[in-house]
């Protein structure tokens, strides 16, 4: 339910988030919007993509550089008297670090939220008895855990559609796919196309790749990318502004998720903000509020196929009220106003 009472205004938070696809300045920006005085830094020490795939293997050995990247921080925002430490992922901050944050923001209430599931942050569990509130994307985590709250992920002002119509004739693609390679993800959208292009199912893609060095590893790794070519996929990320084109022009959007995570991806959401119909092969969909066949098809992973009607249903409206639940003004303040404490 959406809170109406609460509010962030002339709230001071200090945002520890890492960067995810400029995702972490639109949840600063609208927080300001929201009337907070926000403190931004990116919660990892190291940017560069090499040290973010060791770090994910080997997260002690940025231990010292560690450190000395939150005593800057901590040095710099000295003698503030911050309301809420805001945490996003929390995947560098040792128990070290948070001690001493503690001890310096005593008045602080300090948020954890997880976008990410448990099993791919190493020693996250460790940290949480340093925070009043935690929530996460994934449900099986937030049942497995007592003291994590379900909450999924939001949809930006970018995707929010507000007037009700969504033909199915002013479409240029039938099915969609916006996202990065990983895992199987090549593989099962490989099945697709070969079924789209034997049924006249106009598919578009935007594979997007994190540098030329990942798509050598993979063509020498992965079976699926033998017979690719390197102009088959993006190094450069898409802007907002081009996905909710491609979005709008779009039938259906695709969904992968990634196989170790049961949560809903930054995707689905979005597509729900824009009153799209989606395909995906995460069945756990079916247990959230805004679930509707109609609207959804879920299909295998291992042998992906759709029911060709789907694409000729009209899309069924939801209650206003889902809609609001996942708008990021809604996302924000469920995490931050929660009443429920961690114990």
């Amino acid at each position: 339910m959406v809170n109406e009472k609460k509010s962030i205004n002339g709230k001071k938070i200090l945002l520890l988030a890492p960067s995810f696809f400029g995702y972490e300045l639109k949840v600063k920006s609208k927080m300001e919007d929201m009337g907070a005085l926000v403190d931004f830094y990116d919660e990892r020490s190291v940017s560069s993509a090499a040290a973010k795939a060791i770090l994910k293997f080997l997260p002690n050995l940025f231990i010292k550089r560690t450190n000395k990247y939150y005593d800057k921080i901590l040095n710099e925002n000295k003698g503030k008297k911050y309301d809420f430490i805001f945490v996003i992922k929390c995947e560098m901050l040792t128990g070290q670090i948070l001690q001493r944050m503690k001890q310096d923001f005593e008045d602080a209430k300090f948020c954890l939220y997880l976008w990410d599931s448990i099993s791919n942050i190493p020693g996250i569990e460790s940290k949480f008895s340093y925070f009043d509130t935690i929530l996460s994307f994934d449900r099986n985590d937030s049942n497995k855990f007592k003291r994590i709250s379900f909450r999924p992920l939001f949809f930006l002002d970018e995707f929010r559609k507000d007037n009700d119509t969504n033909s199915l004739y002013e479409h240029k693609f039938d099915l969609c796919f916006l996202g990065t390679i990983h895992s199987d993800r090549y593989s099962i959208i490989k099945k697709l196309r070969k079924i789209c292009n034997e049924h006249n199912v106009r598919f578009f893609t935007f594979q997007y790749l994190q540098s030329k060095f990942v798509y050598y590893v993979f063509k020498i790794l992965k079976k699926e990318f033998r017979e690719t070519r390197i102009t088959d996929f993006s190094f450069e990320k898409m802007n907002l502004e081009d996905i909710t084109n491609i979005v709008n022009n779009s039938k259906v959007i695709l969904d992968i998720e990634h196989p170790k995570q049961n949560g809903l991806t930054m995707r689905t959401i979005e597509m729900i903000g824009m009153k799209k119909k989606i395909m995906t092969t995460n069945k756990d969909i079916a247990n959230y509020d805004f679930y509707d066949p109609t609207n959804i098809q879920i299909i295998s992973r291992e042998n992906p196929d759709f029911s060709l009607d789907f694409f000729e249903r009209e899309y069924q409206l939801l209650d206003a009220d889902i809609y609001e639940k996942y708008y990021i003004e809604n996302w924000i303040t469920e995490i931050l106003l929660s009443n429920e404490q961690v114990k």
